[in-house]
């Protein structure tokens, strides 16, 4: 474990001696100033190009988001739109097998009432209902 706090000392006074070194270099020398004066200038026209893309990403972003919320309202007036065609034409086969059923109820009672009246009679005559 000694040796691991040797090494981490070591890197230490290494990156400690290096970044002062470029300290001094930036700040004691005529030509660290100017490379530090570069470097800001650098830095603010990054900044500057970061803002502006920034705001053209917000102001696309707020395109696509409308034209998203477009989108949403066409489809939720094609869903209405299509239920309401959906619900007229359940209602109308719903009314056309309701009438089906009582067309072959009609029917059944009348065939009921043929082999009543065929095949249940006695002595010839049609037994009383």
């Amino acid at each position: 474990m000694q040796e691991r706090n040797n090494g981490n000392f070591w890197l230490g006074l290494f990156l400690g001696g290096f970044v002062g070194a470029i300290i001094v270099t930036l700040m004691g020398t005529k030509e660290g100033k100017k490379l530090a004066e570069k470097v800001l200038e650098k830095g603010e026209l990054v900044e500057e190009d970061l803002e502006e893309t920034i705001l053209k990403l917000q102001e696309k972003g707020e395109e696509l988001r409308k034209v998203a919320e477009k989108v949403k309202e066409k489809a939720i007036e094609k869903v209405e739109e299509k239920k309401e065609i959906v619900t007229e034409e359940l209602a109308s086969k719903m009314d056309q097998a309701l009438t089906n059923i009582e067309s072959i109820q009609q029917k059944g009672a009348e065939l009921t009432q043929e082999v009543h009246h065929r095949y249940f009679k006695k002595d010839g005559k049609p037994l009383a209902s």
